[in-house]
């Protein structure tokens, strides 16, 4: 934006912008600000790259919409791949259906009022991909009205009792659907009677996987690449490419602002994009940290909980280090094992992720405090999920709580979310936690203390945690827990192995996106020149793992430059 623009009035100013947005396009790049003058020099520096030839590899970006700053992401490097000689192309959504990830019940918006949304959400995200030069084709381009129309009565079939059964062309996707309605709804019920709202979000798996289907015969991709991977709008077109089998990579935010998890999904049914290849585990538990590694994951986990940095970590509470108090309000008896339930937000990514012991993680919930509520020789303390304290807390862990058990025995607490006690404080006040996927658990094996996990988590199944893969097994490991021992030297080593390759080289930078004025990310045109070859090593590092099949894990060398200003 022009610098005297600064000091017009606000009205003045959105005055100005609106008469130069309306002026010829020549006249328009003379203005920074301008998505003309940025889609300008984009095209001006894809002149200066060698055209893709038609036989070199295509990657799918399979980008619907609905989240637009996910675009930001995706064409930074569909871009970069695209300046490195690779075919890339786009698919986004034009509104075939209305049901989808953008939903929430919380937004209040009744569904024959959802479409009302989708001419403003087309429009961004066909700007960004505009924008960024990206080719693209809609989903609706796949799927005819007449199709469509054979799709909406298959899905007038669809109810609450079946939808979890529910297949297209032999390909399931009922585990789609029901996480995506699961998300919509925020923790709340359902309730009898909406089965409008099955029907609805049936209709679009079904319309996502038919398209899929359609779209891999045309463009034959080398990969897809998408984030999520779950829900109606990913979810089919990720099973529909791995049943070909074509590679496809996914992503997600990470721990630390503008650095994301990127993943190469090996199984359908474990989509986890924190999850490490037994390839990577095996180099990264082979030796002990170095003292640089060591460093670093201790760098990494005092600003994390000293200091608050941390992209997950909102409204935090100060660490002081001080227990005594939280202990005596809550009356723990001290002569006991103290041991944690570590609740998960109940709406997210709960049925596709990776298998877990229970249906739900409200199931889940119920079945650990009654089975707790018998183990007396053990202090329980279950704590609500501190996003529940700002976070629709009408329909989450608590609610659950309060409806399900009124009255709890006096060896088990509900901690709530609002509690103002940091999470490092209740580390310390435990002596081992219970949980299903949450990266709590990780961080308290860091620290030697015994983890049970009731499904598969990412960093399960390596050695430093206890895992009830079944209902009946899970039990059975908390009925131990007054005699479960803390970890042993071994274990620990494990654990920081892992812990040092999540945390520390598996966050990957990318500049491109780095807002400093958000903790979220946005494009910053004004650095395009880095999507060049070698003109950003990250952005290189991922273009080559990418391409390549090989996991996302950085040198000691990319370590050292993330944790630098250099990169910033």
């Amino acid at each position: 934006m022009p610098r005297f623009l600064d000091k017009i009035p606000v009205p003045l100013r959105a005055a100005a912008w609106h008469a130069i947005n309306r002026m010829p396009a020549t006249a328009q790049r003379l203005f920074p600000h301008t998505d003309e003058y940025r889609r300008w020099k984009m095209e001006r520096l894809y002149d200066r790259a060698p055209t893709p030839t038609p036989g070199a590899p295509t990657v799918l970006f399979w980008v619907p919409g609905g989240m637009h700053v996910l675009l930001h992401v995706e064409t930074v490097i569909a871009a970069a791949l695209r300046f490195r000689g690779y075919n890339v192309h786009a698919i986004i959504c034009d509104a075939p259906y209305v049901a989808c990830v953008r939903r929430e019940v919380t937004d209040g918006i009744p569904l024959e009022n959802w479409r009302d949304l989708c001419s403003s959400c087309i429009a961004s995200n066909r700007n960004v991909l505009n924008i960024m030069g990206i080719p693209y084709s809609s989903i609706g381009d796949f799927v005819s009205p007449e199709r469509r129309e054979e799709l909406r009565q298959r899905a007038d079939k669809v109810t609450v009792s079946n939808v979890r059964t529910l297949e297209h062309e032999g390909l399931h996707i009922g585990n789609n659907v029901w996480s995506t309605i699961t998300r919509f709804l925020q923790g709340a019920q359902l309730g009898s009677g909406r089965d409008d709202i099955v029907r609805e979000y049936a209709f679009s798996a079904m319309v996502t996987a038919e398209a899929a289907s359609k779209v891999l015969d045309r463009f034959k991709p080398d990969r897809v690449f998408m984030s999520h991977g779950t829900y109606v709008d990913w979810g089919p077109a990720l099973h529909t490419a791995m049943e070909r089998g074509i590679p496809v990579t996914g992503w997600k935010a990470s721990y630390l602002t503008s650095r994301f998890f990127f993943r190469h999904v090996a199984d359908a049914s474990r989509v986890d994009f924190h999850k490490l290849s037994d390839r990577a585990w095996d180099e990264a538990r082979s030796k002990p940290l170095t003292n640089d590694e060591d460093e670093s994951l201790n760098n990494f986990l005092a600003r994390r909980y000293h200091q608050g940095v941390s992209f997950d970590m909102k409204r935090m509470a100060r660490y002081t280090g001080e227990t005594d108090a939280f202990l005596a309000k809550y009356e723990i008896d001290r002569t006991k094992p103290i041991w944690g339930v570590m609740a998960h937000i109940n709406w997210d990514s709960v049925s596709d992720y990776s298998p877990m012991a229970y249906i739900s993680f409200d199931e889940w919930m119920v079945d650990t405090i009654e089975t707790v509520s018998k183990i007396t020789d053990v202090q329980w303390l279950i704590k609500v999920h501190p996003i529940e304290a700002y976070d629709n807390p009408a329909a989450g862990v608590q609610r659950l709580i309060d409806t399900h058990f009124p009255n709890l025995p006096s060896h088990v607490h509900v901690i709530p979310a609002e509690e103002a006690i940091s999470p490092l404080e209740f580390f310390h006040v435990i002596d081992g936690a219970v949980t299903v996927y949450g990266t709590a658990g990780l961080e308290l094996a860091l620290q030697g203390k015994p983890v049970i996990l009731a499904g598969e988590a990412h960093y399960g199944g390596k050695g430093f945690t206890y895992d009830g893969l079944t209902v009946e097994s899970y039990r059975e490991l908390l009925n131990r827990t007054a005699s479960l021992p803390p970890l042993d030297e071994r274990q620990v080593e494990h654990a920081r192995n892992y812990g040092h390759s999540y945390f520390i080289q598996r966050q990957i930078p990318l500049p491109l996106v780095r807002d400093p004025r958000s903790i979220w990310w946005n494009l910053q045109h004004e650095r395009r020149d880095q999507l060049l070859p070698g003109a950003d090593p990250f952005l290189d590092f991922i273009c080559d793992r990418l391409m390549k099949g090989e996991d996302f894990v950085m040198s000691r060398k990319l370590v050292e430059l993330a944790d630098s200003d250099a990169w910033a």
